[in-house]
């Protein structure tokens, strides 16, 4: 029964605080149910805007060279 307990624990701690859910916009239902999914959100769009500009920057360079 302790085992069966432990590993029930441990997939809900994952399920809950470590799995990225889809349907939420892949964020933790923790993240969602605290509110912080929006600036989860906002926070990868710049990363992938930076990411976007850095690609754009390299393909500059490549073709001026």
């Amino acid at each position: 029964m302790e085992e069966a307990t432990k590993r029930v624990t441990d997939y809900v701690q994952h399920y809950n605080k470590s799995r990225l859910h889809s349907a939420i916009g892949y964020v933790t239902p923790t993240d969602k149910l605290a509110g912080r999914a929006d600036a989860i959100q906002v926070a990868r769009d710049e990363r992938l805007s930076l990411a976007r500009e850095r690609q754009k920057e390299k393909r500059a360079q490549k073709i001026a060279a």
